[in-house]
């Protein structure tokens, strides 16, 4: 078992300054003190004073400046994993009030560590047995305790405690698609939604697999397809169909989180949720994708027809032996591959030939 004494925690235990080539970029004009300097520091101009078990005094995070204060919570975004629960609740108090101090922005994992206590007058915390395990051992979040992936998809601290650095989150990932039958849907999203947003905070980049399935920040295209299967199964419940119509056209004004959340509740309401995986896409599924549609937002005008990109994403692959038939398969293939830079580049005749596709009429 390592001592806390034995820790990177701030950039003063830092030696090998390997945390340090990384955060400087982010503020290369960030003045650290000299060793000198930090010496002469008063135990107050630390937000964490440990006394070790053998009476000793550790001070870390020192937050007499805005540089002091600004490094000290890098330093903690990093390293609080390592840090005894009551300690980095202390530590991250007395950083965020040094930033507010200073107005200077605190990271995330300072403001929730922070929120845990009310008021923290004093900065010591006394060590204690048993207080810091080894840092090399990852934290495996075991995912048949249903309890466990609640507990990290309903509290972020919990996540990043857990996802404590880069291995941790790809462990994470394992884990999700190793186990993903055994984790209710509802709690399925928010545990990939954790995965996430800690990667994005380690400047990972996005976990793609059974996780970027439950959680991303774009819409899938085929999102009114779904939208449609519902209403489909809805025939005989015009007021839910109307309804399950209404949310679909209005996904514009939510984040795919959102609608997704919005549309498990409906589904829920509706009884449609018998069949996932029955011909029917749960909504997480259904609603995120991996990169961002597109076609998106694209409009065009044809006569008194309006097309969108969506409409000629699904005709060229819908209806690619027609198209192929009246072009020829070079521009088929084209069509295929970028349908509205191709679409936008045809003569008129050739856009209602299409348009006539889309429509039936042709």
């Amino acid at each position: 078992m390592l001592k806390l004494a034995n820790q990177v925690v701030d950039a003063y235990d830092d030696v090998t300054k390997e945390s340090l080539v990384k955060i400087a970029k982010k503020n290369p004009s960030c003045y650290m003190l000299s060793d000198e300097e930090r010496s002469k520091l008063g135990d107050h101009d630390f937000a964490l004073s440990i006394i070790t078990k053998t009476a000793s005094k550790m001070n870390k995070f020192p937050v007499n400046s805005s540089d002091s204060a600004w490094l000290s919570s890098e330093y903690f975004d990093v390293n609080c994993h390592k840090l005894p629960h009551e300690a980095a609740k202390i530590a991250a108090w007395h950083i965020k009030s040094a930033c507010a101090k200073f107005k200077l922005p605190s990271k995330l994992s300072v403001d929730s560590y922070a929120a845990m206590l009310k008021t923290a007058e004093s900065n010591v915390y006394y060590e204690r047995d048993g207080d810091v395990k080894g840092t090399q051992v990852i934290i495996r979040p075991d995912l048949t305790k249903i309890a466990e992936v609640q507990k990290i998809g309903d509290n972020y601290t919990a996540a990043q405690y857990a996802f404590a650095s880069p291995a941790h989150v790809k462990v994470a990932c394992e884990y999700f698609a190793m186990n993903l039958s055994k984790i209710p849907l509802e709690q399925r999203h928010k545990y990939a939604a954790a995965i996430q947003r800690r990667a994005h905070e380690l400047g990972m980049e996005v976990q793609k697999g059974e996780v970027q399935k439950y959680a991303s920040d774009y819409y899938s295209p085929m999102v009114d397809a779904h939208i449609r299967a519902r209403a489909s199964l809805l025939e005989g419940k015009p007021e839910l169909k109307s309804t399950v119509e209404k949310i679909g056209s209005a996904k514009k004004n939510y984040t795919p989180s959102q609608f997704a959340q919005l549309l498990y509740g409906f589904d829920k309401q509706a009884g449609l949720s018998r069949y996932y995986g029955a011909g029917l896409t749960d909504p997480f599924q259904a609603t995120f994708a991996g990169e961002p549609d597109p076609y998106a937002g694209y409009r065009t005008k044809v006569g008194s027809a309006t097309v969108s990109g969506d409409d000629l994403q699904k005709v060229v692959n819908a209806k690619y032996s027609q198209i192929k038939e009246h072009f020829g398969p070079h521009l088929a293939d084209e069509l295929r591959k970028h349908p509205t830079d191709i679409f936008e580049s045809l003569p008129r005749d050739a856009k209602e030939i299409i348009v006539g596709i889309i429509d039936g009429t042709h």
